[in-house]
């Protein structure tokens, strides 16, 4: 299975400290999509305080791809329902995914 994830994540290796599912065993234009989660990692530099970041993960039947969607110092603790709420709700499920399949079809 092929792995495409954003080389800025590389900082990030542990597993995330919280995910939210989005999104499970559903088609989309003819693409059988496994997963669909946003993800928070946060972790403490040493020169920085706690530094926390969101990505949005989708796995398909042949491919995974983890890229990221939002980042900064000390976010709030409900930001990854936020990004979730903005998702479902503004952005649309459906054209975030289909970005993130382009993006696995032009690697």
């Amino acid at each position: 299975m092929r792995f495409k994830r954003d080389t800025d994540l590389k900082h990030w290796k542990d597993d995330p400290v919280k995910k939210i599912t989005i999104l499970q065993k559903y088609t989309v234009d003819g693409r059988d999509v496994i997963n669909f989660e946003i993800r928070q990692y946060t972790h403490h530099c040493s020169y920085q305080r706690y530094h926390t970041i969101y990505t949005i993960y989708l796995e398909t039947n042949n491919s995974k791809i983890e890229t990221k969607y939002n980042q900064g110092i000390q976010m709030s603790d409900n930001n990854i329902e936020s990004i979730a709420h903005c998702i479902t709700n503004l952005n649309g499920v459906y054209s975030t995914i289909n970005r993130l399949l382009l993006e696995l079809d032009n690697s």
